[in-house]
């Protein structure tokens, strides 16, 4: 197999964007590494963020083998369902961006073919962060499990504007730009639903953190015109449980488990949580508080250290148990982001009690649901790296488990993808060419990895090696020079 050394043809990968202090200017894009024998090789798709690019699909050496442009422009994700369609977020018109359930100026959610007909749609579901579509629990390959065309059961999350008034009186006096979770049957009629607002005394924050946020419950703009809202949890992830080892060994024990519940985190709140479908209460929780003496209580057994061992969790992103049939199948899942969250004590570095917990480094961490066991983790720190800010995307980020045992990640902030060992050898390393017009950034929020039978429309590609150079030797030639 030919090896290809990332020094050849370095000019033509260059991306020269904006200098960004503390970081490199200039830089290789595309595919700097790639084990073929190492890696659960396919196709990777991912919505570029840049308002005109929509989304790619890439192969292992990340040639664009497929673009939508009028898919998921600055909306995120999109999915590859099998037989070549795409899911994900598209406007009537250009400047509806909105992400408030049934508002006319909101995103559908819709499929489109391969050729971009939108085959399928629920017209102004304001889709944000996640949806769901029946036969998979986690949108993501699973080899028994494929994400097919399936519309049959759809869950969307999205959001409502609450405005002033009893229901949000409780949290706050300010308009709140609530989480909405709503599944879909074929025809569009909501089959089961959650509004996060209605369930916050279940949520465990003290009398003080209570004040906080009734006074900031994360005020921010929306991206429908005029309207300002408390995000104050701020939900990114919406999946089902799905069936489990846990389930099936005990179902009356492990009943939080149910494989319809709906597990999600909360990016503000550093909280994850599953949701029983039938009452609708949060039947196991993780946070908000990590001090090292709380105390994680499971099936009536108090776990002491556990809070201690799994250390602060802070704006975390696509939590989600590992699907069965799965390396590591029944345990959690975390992108793990750091940067700040949260609501407590006022501090110097949170001067008002809003975001209080911060880490300038992420991880992403594998843990046992029933004790909070750390299982496996990428982070720097276990790469045993001197500087932890070099793994570190303070916001989007996501996390797939492979069928091989491979973890694929994207680090969002920084547009890398990366395909890592379960010893954290980077087999597959991908950076996006798509940056914003003003080139200061390249985010990619989640990507996937689907199987190369999901997209019968092409041929397997050839599978070339990328084989980089040692950053002490590698330079970059002067292109002056050349002429």
């Amino acid at each position: 197999m030919k090896k290809i050394c990332i020094a050849l043809g370095l000019c033509a990968l260059l991306i020269v964007p904006a200098t960004l202090f503390g970081f490199p200017s200039v830089y290789p894009t595309g595919t700097t590494i790639y084990k073929p024998d190492k890696c659960a090789n396919g196709y990777t798709v991912y919505a570029t963020e840049v308002e005109g690019e929509g989304a790619v699909l890439i192969d292992m050496n990340g040639n664009v083998v497929k673009q939508w442009k009028n898919m998921s422009n600055r909306e995120h994700p999109v999915k590859i369902l099998k037989g070549g369609y795409i899911m994900g977020a598209t406007r009537e018109k250009v400047e509806y961006v909105g992400r408030i359930w049934d508002h006319p100026e909101s995103t559908d959610l819709s499929i489109m073919d391969w050729d971009g007909k939108i085959v399928w749609q629920y017209p102004k579901a304001g889709m944000h962060h996640d949806f769901q579509v029946t036969g998979n629990p986690v949108g993501y390959w699973v080899p028994d499990a494929p994400v097919e065309f399936n519309t049959e059961k759809v869950l969307i999350l999205s959001h409502k504007f609450i405005k002033k008034g009893k229901k949000a009186k409780k949290i706050s006096d300010k308009p709140l730009y609530d989480d909405y979770i709503a599944e879909i049957d074929s025809k569009g009629n909501i089959l089961w639903d959650y509004l996060c607002s209605d369930h916050y005394t279940e949520m465990g924050f003290t009398e003080l953190e209570q004040a906080i946020i009734y006074k900031n419950p994360n005020m921010s703009g929306t991206r429908t015109k005029g309207v300002v809202g408390g995000d104050w949890i701020h939900i990114n992830c919406a999946s089902y449980v799905g069936p489990n080892k846990w389930y099936d060994k005990d179902p009356i024990k492990y009943a939080c488990f149910h494989p319809e519940n709906i597990i999600m985190d909360g990016r503000q709140t550093n909280t994850l949580s599953i949701i029983d479908r039938k009452t609708k209460k949060r039947v196991w929780q993780v946070g908000p508080h990590y001090s090292p003496d709380t105390v994680w209580t499971f099936d009536g057994k108090e776990y002491k250290n556990a809070y201690a061992k799994l250390g602060q969790i802070v704006g975390l992103h696509h939590t989600h148990m590992i699907p069965k049939g799965l390396p590591g199948e029944g345990n959690i899942l975390i992108y793990d982001n750091g940067g700040h969250a949260g609501y407590g004590a006022p501090n110097p570095g949170a001067m008002t009690g809003l975001n209080d917990a911060v880490r300038d480094s992420s991880r992403v961490i594998e843990i046992d649901p029933v004790t909070l066991k750390v299982v496996w983790e990428y982070s720097a720190s276990k790469r045993g790296m001197r500087d932890h800010y070099k793994v570190y995307s303070s916001y989007v980020s996501s996390a797939q488990r492979l069928p091989n045992g491979n973890t694929l990640i994207t680090n969002g902030a920084i547009g890398q993808l990366m395909e890592v060992t379960p010893d954290l050898e980077t087999v597959w390393e991908y950076i996006s060419p798509y940056f914003n017009t003003t080139g200061q950034y390249n985010l990619v929020y989640r990507c996937y990895r689907v199987p190369y039978d999901y997209v019968p429309q092409l041929q397997k590609p050839v599978e070339e090696a990328v084989l980089p150079m040692d950053n002490s030797k590698l330079r970059v030639k002067d292109l002056a020079m050349e002429k």
